[in-house]
């Protein structure tokens, strides 16, 4: 059914939204004990540069 919700057994994931600085998602995983990393805006949101923040979801996801 398509308006249920769906449950992923995961050991990564990786989100890639927006264009400012919203830490929440990252604070909360931290607090709980899960290992995150911030890039692009998220990471520094001073002169925002896509093709940066490409490079590094890129190079994120080559490593998991």
């Amino acid at each position: 059914m398509a308006d249920q919700p769906e449950v992923f057994e995961v050991d990564t994931i990786i989100v890639c939204a927006g264009q400012l600085p919203k830490r929440d998602l990252f604070d909360q995983l931290e607090l709980a004990g899960v290992r995150a990393t911030l890039i692009g805006g998220a990471f520094e949101a001073v002169e925002l540069d896509a093709k940066q923040a490409i490079n590094q979801a890129t190079e994120l996801a080559a490593a998991v």
